[in-house]
């Protein structure tokens, strides 16, 4: 599946290693109710790059962690191989931050909504293959959201022109390692807003050099993406099986 982006053109003369034009996204798989055992799960993967989800919950909680009028989300991420690393929970940390808002918690006070995000392999945009797995894993599991949230990646800068016009979406591994910039953008349409005013952002994280006169074109090419990958999503999650 890919998509041509809105935001940027590509000027790249010659095409990505994989073939892909500049403003393309790699072919995605998803697989909900993958792991028997869990509330709610997914299989995703752009290309190589593959995140295993699994959601249980609402289910107790700590003591220590309880909230009288609210469930606790936690979330837990786990690298292919050996212990999670400050990576990991830079992961942990970003994730909370988008899913908090979304997950309708008031629904299950004094309860837990876990989300445990195993990285099977990483060949690049890991945390927005990461977002849209747990989006579709939660879906899976019937917990309740205010919005689905979708996720790229874009590299800046590994082009041969400089500039946001160089930026290439939905980076593999390579492609990240030689860029001078990296920013995955989570969108969401909000309740108040129209469908006509498009998806909002719900996390910006960057990396690297980058001009932030650049973020606006970035951003466009992020938010054109976003109804593909939602429906995308939905469809997985209609079918009950690989699309």
């Amino acid at each position: 599946m890919t998509m041509a982006g809105d935001g940027l053109r590509p000027t790249m003369a010659e095409p990505r290693p994989d073939g892909r034009q500049a403003a393309m996204l790699r072919p995605m798989r998803c697989e909900r109710g993958v792991l028997r055992r869990a509330d709610g799960s997914a299989r995703y993967s752009h290309d190589r790059t593959t995140v295993l989800v699994a959601v249980y919950g609402p289910c107790e909680v700590k003591k220590r962690r309880e909230e009288l009028e609210r469930a606790t989300l936690e979330l837990i991420v786990r690298p292919p191989s050996g212990p999670p690393r400050a990576r990991e929970r830079e992961m942990e940390s970003l994730l909370h931050g988008l899913f908090a808002p979304l997950v309708v918690t008031t629904l299950h006070p004094r309860a837990a909504v876990c989300i445990i995000v195993q990285v099977v392999e990483d060949d690049g945009a890991v945390l927005a293959a990461a977002i849209n797995c747990a989006a579709v894993a939660l879906m899976d599991a019937g917990v309740a959201m205010r919005s689905i949230p979708s996720a790229v990646a874009l590299a800046l800068g590994a082009g041969d022109t400089g500039g946001a016009d160089a930026a290439l979406l939905d980076p593999c591994r390579a492609e990240e390692a030689a860029a001078a910039g990296m920013v995955t953008v989570a969108c969401a349409h909000t309740l108040s807003a129209s469908r006509k005013d498009g998806p909002a952002v719900a996390l910006l994280s960057c990396s690297g050099r980058l001009d932030p006169d650049e973020l606006d074109a970035l951003v466009r090419l992020a938010q054109g993406s976003h109804d593909l990958i939602c429906e995308f999503a939905k469809r997985a999650l209609a079918q009950g099986m690989a699309v």
